[in-house]
């Protein structure tokens, strides 16, 4: 069984896409999805628990709720908690972090896992950012980690994951801390979407800060998930300098 843990709240677009995503996945294998959402109104009632089979859901609702803070590391505790105090906890062999805004491909639990082996962490390197908002892409050039939305470990390193929430960036820390881990490049089995409308985001890719490329007609990101896939994002375009969404935050990456 593996565990999934999305930190969420005030980002319905998001998160109806996620669920989209997770719906679709290949993975045959049980699965224990814990959603936590920290926001009101609720966003993430689409999840309800007869999901998907062999799925089992967990919602947990933090308090107090997000008034603009960033309450990533507090959202992804909770959702520890709830994986360390679940009847599941010891049949659980690894831990994915899913973020609500990010594009993950049909197989991405499937070749995660199996990739997992001897090691206690793995990921996928070479992160594309894609901007809907402003339709942009790049390359974040991580080759030393894995963004947090492709990272999958084992309960040997919970202990160590826990004690990195307090960081703004928490993947980077928690890589270049962690020990047996094994990074890849598998095609690009997620991408890391910025730009949507909502409550935003903190890191790179959510402002003009990096090197993007311009990619108008979509034509990039139908190469890199498919048509169908890219034209959930169409609607999110906008010619204005500035994002949908507000000046709040959510997650590092």
């Amino acid at each position: 069984m593996i565990a999934l843990i999305t930190p969420t709240g005030a980002r319905k677009d998001q998160f109806l896409l996620c669920a989209k995503w997770m719906k679709r996945q290949d993975y045959t294998g049980k699965v224990l999805w814990i959603i936590v959402d920290d926001a009101l109104p609720l966003t993430t009632n689409i999840v309800q628990p007869e999901f998907k089979e062999n799925w089992e859901i967990i919602k947990v609702y933090p308090r107090p709720v997000w008034n603009g803070e960033n309450t990533q590391g507090r959202n992804i505790k909770a959702g520890i908690d709830a994986l360390m105090t679940s009847e599941h906890y010891a049949e659980i062999k690894s831990i994915f972090i899913i973020e609500d805004d990010d594009y993950y491909k049909e197989n991405y639990l499937t070749e995660m896992t199996k990739r997992l082996g001897l090691y206690y962490l793995i990921g996928e390197t070479n992160t594309i950012y894609y901007n809907v908002h402003w339709r942009q892409h790049c390359d974040n050039n991580n080759r030393q980690h894995a963004s947090l939305f492709q990272t999958a470990f084992t309960k040997e390193l919970l202990p160590l994951f826990i004690n990195c929430l307090n960081n703004k960036f928490i993947d980077f820390v928690f890589w270049n801390k962690a020990s047996n881990k094994l990074l890849f490049q598998a095609g690009t089995l997620a991408v890391g979407i910025k730009g949507m409308p909502g409550r935003g985001g903190i890191g790179a890719g959510h402002k003009r800060t990096m090197a993007f490329l311009q990619d108008p007609n979509l034509t990039y990101l139908k190469n890199l998930i498919g048509n169908d896939d890219a034209m959930e994002y169409e609607r999110y375009y906008s010619n204005n300098s500035q994002p949908q969404h507000g000046l709040l935050f959510t997650k590092s990456n």
